[in-house]
């Protein structure tokens, strides 16, 4: 005897089509929000990794090692170093050969770059803070958001010294803040406009640069003062 082979029925189709979209719909929001928790953790960890590197450069170069603002050309090229109106679209990191104290072109060392937004196009927003030995904000040299245009030319030029010492300052010209506490890095989405629902720190990794100039990222499992300074915004 034959087999009989049936098909779905139309009603049975758009049954199954309501429940994938009503799945869709509630996993939408969560998997939007994992994409942009991971493209910022992954660009902290970038960060991370250039703030070790000029560290360790700076012992074995034997000379002063600058990370800084840079501006990001089309071909991803970085170019006018350490200009603070370019805050939020690159980092450079560059040997002072001629110990001036700024970038000077093929003279200094370049060392690396790392893009943090394209040009026109921010998808992460940038905290640069810096605070003292007790976790308590510094009144100058914050820079709340690169996302905030009328909020910038914060602490974000970083010195490391042969010697292991770390400073801080609002241009390479001026007067740095040698081991002065902490300076706190949040990477959070730039989408992410509400932060009255937390949602920018729930997306947000955040990296803390100590007065030797280590580099930690924020685990949910810190105490004391650094759990005070891995909040992305102060209570």
């Amino acid at each position: 005897m034959r087999s009989k082979y049936q098909g779905f029925t139309l009603t049975e189709l758009l049954i199954v089509i309501a429940i994938v979209a009503i799945m869709a719909a509630i996993a939408f929001p969560n998997m939007s929000q994992w994409i942009a928790s991971r493209r910022a953790a992954g660009q902290a960890e970038q960060v991370a990794n250039l703030l070790r590197f000029a560290r360790g450069e700076a012992v074995r170069l034997n000379l002063p090692v600058y990370v800084c603002p840079a501006q990001i050309k089309v071909d991803g090229n970085p170019d006018n170093y350490c200009e603070t109106e370019y805050e939020g679209q690159g980092m450079v990191a560059f040997a002072d050969t001629n110990k001036d104290g700024g970038y000077t072109r093929d003279t200094d060392i370049d060392l690396r770059t790392v893009i943090l937004n394209a040009k026109d196009k921010e998808q992460l927003c940038y905290l640069f803070e810096t605070y003292d030995f007790n976790g308590n904000k510094q009144k100058n040299g914050n820079k709340p958001n690169n996302c905030d245009e009328d909020k910038k030319n914060g602490n974000t030029v970083w010195a490391f010294y042969p010697n292991g010492t770390f400073g801080h300052a609002a241009a390479t010209d001026g007067t740095f803040t040698i081991g002065g506490g902490f300076v706190k890095i949040a990477v959070t989405d730039a989408a992410a406009k509400d932060e009255d629902d937390n949602t920018k720190a729930s997306r947000a990794s955040i990296l803390l640069i100590d007065s030797s100039g280590r580099v930690q990222k924020c685990e949910s499992n810190a105490t004391g003062t650094i759990a005070k300074l891995c909040k992305y915004k102060d209570e």
